[in-house]
């Protein structure tokens, strides 16, 4: 699971909107029960329910036909929902706020990780086990993370400059290395790399520390989302179902992946650790309904955001989500 990226530049902005114009909706929207999904990263068991979906035909008993295009460092997969390429998308929270902040007509409809599984990471050896123990030390923040952890730090009473922060890798081996002292990054992705490697660490959860986050938030176009409710509502269905056998069923599901579904090279041990890891972020929501969206959760988000300056409107959860998508899926 990557980390938030950057914000769009101008540039990608004014693409959007030109491609956004120019799109036929009426044809790229219609009738059809196609729906094309644009993952954030590439196919791994971070995507391991909507795989697992396909394998067990869940999206197909309620009669849609989808699938799953990876993403990775060099697309852009709000872009690329925003302009009509895709029906859905995945992203973390962060950047969709901003997304929609700056003028993106998306909407939130459900959440895969309902609690986010981002952390502080240190050597156990060597562990940073509160955020005053990073005075002094060398941090690996993403760029587009770094308001968020300043403000952490602010918060804990630490002088910001008095923790070295640099720009981080997906990649987290320069922790082994002894190159930095944390790494702000996934505890189920990165911090399995690690543990698959025989490399013990100490994780601080950045939503203990009063970070608020969520990972794998599903989204749409406004336009598309009101004009093909039942559609995708039966795509939430079979999400659900997908989702609820791989939990069931992590080590099927890890090899699905490492041998049907997922990018060349991956390795069964840790796509089967980084499942079983995940499960309790999964259901970590009030009722632990899978895919459940908790407005709350969101309004805490945009607070946050706008804390660190990267929110100015006034957004609400409302704006951003639209829960009766799931809530229906998840009545049905």
């Amino acid at each position: 699971m990557p980390s938030v990226t950057a914000p769009f530049s101008r540039r990608q902005m004014l693409g959007v909107c030109a491609v956004s114009i120019l799109s036929p909706w009426s044809l790229t929207y219609g009738a059809s029960n196609d729906m094309g999904f644009q993952l954030s990263w590439i196919k791994s068991i971070q995507y391991g329910g909507y795989f697992a979906g396909l394998e067990i035909k869940s999206f197909a008993r309620y009669g849609i036909n989808a699938s799953f295009v990876s993403g990775g460092p060099n697309i852009d997969p709000i872009a690329n929902v925003a302009a009509g390429q895709f029906q859905l998308g995945d992203r973390p929270s962060g950047p969709l706020v901003v997304a929609r902040e700056r003028g993106m007509p998306l909407k939130i409809i459900a959440n895969v990780f309902q609690r986010s599984p981002m952390s502080i990471m240190s050597l156990a050896s060597k562990p940073v086990r509160s955020v005053q123990d990073l005075k002094g030390k060398t941090i690996a923040v993403a760029t587009s993370s770094r308001p968020l952890v300043l403000n952490l730090l602010r918060e804990a009473g630490v002088d910001p400059s008095n923790v070295n922060i640099v720009p981080s890798s997906p990649d987290p081996s320069a922790l082994v290395s002894g190159q930095i002292d944390a790494y702000s990054g996934y505890s189920t992705n990165q911090g399995v790399m690690l543990e698959t490697r025989g490399v013990k660490i100490f994780s601080l959860n950045a939503s203990d520390l009063g970070m608020p986050e969520t990972a794998g938030a599903i989204y749409g176009r406004q336009d598309y989302l009101d004009k093909n409710r039942e559609q995708v509502v039966s795509f939430l269905k079979g999400a659900v179902d997908g989702w609820t056998w791989a939990l069931a069923n992590p080590e099927k599901t890890a090899r699905l992946m490492v041998d049907k579904y997922g990018a060349p090279g991956l390795d069964y041990n840790a796509q089967l650790a980084e499942i079983k890891a995940s499960a309790p972020y999964l259901r970590a929501g009030r009722n632990k309904e899978l895919l459940a969206l908790d407005l709350d959760l969101y309004s805490r988000i945009i607070e946050m955001y706008r804390k660190v300056g990267m929110v100015k409107s006034n957004m609400s959860a409302a704006d951003l989500c639209d829960s009766s998508f799931i809530n229906a899926a998840l009545a049905a």
